[in-house]
């Protein structure tokens, strides 16, 4: 199983602020995303345009695929999706080929 790399492309609702939206991916990830199988970590970040970006890496996609099964049906999961456009979702998923890393 190779690693996966996910990547999500969106805009916030209608009169959803960065704050709201922020305090909200937290409470998802430390109350749903974190406790995954094959979770290994997300970043989130905001376009000068202001659209955001979530990378997330999972183990497998295997273990990816599960977790979108599992994140539409999970009832902690609805006050994150409210803070996104849902109309300019995008998700993309991509099979890790190299890593590179400097040494620290």
């Amino acid at each position: 199983m190779a690693k996966t790399i996910e990547i999500v492309t969106f805009n916030l609702a209608p009169g959803v602020s960065d704050e709201t939206f922020i305090a909200e991916t937290k409470t998802m990830e430390r109350e749903f995303l974190g406790k995954l199988p094959g979770f290994l970590d997300r970043d989130t970040g905001k376009s000068a345009e202001g659209g955001w970006i979530v990378v997330l890496h999972w183990a497998s996609a295997e273990d990816a695929q599960s977790s979108m099964n599992k994140f539409v049906e999970a009832p902690g999961t609805k006050a994150f999706t409210a803070t996104i456009d849902m109309s300019t979702f995008k998700m993309v998923r991509y099979t890790l080929e190299d890593f590179y890393a400097l040494e620290k």
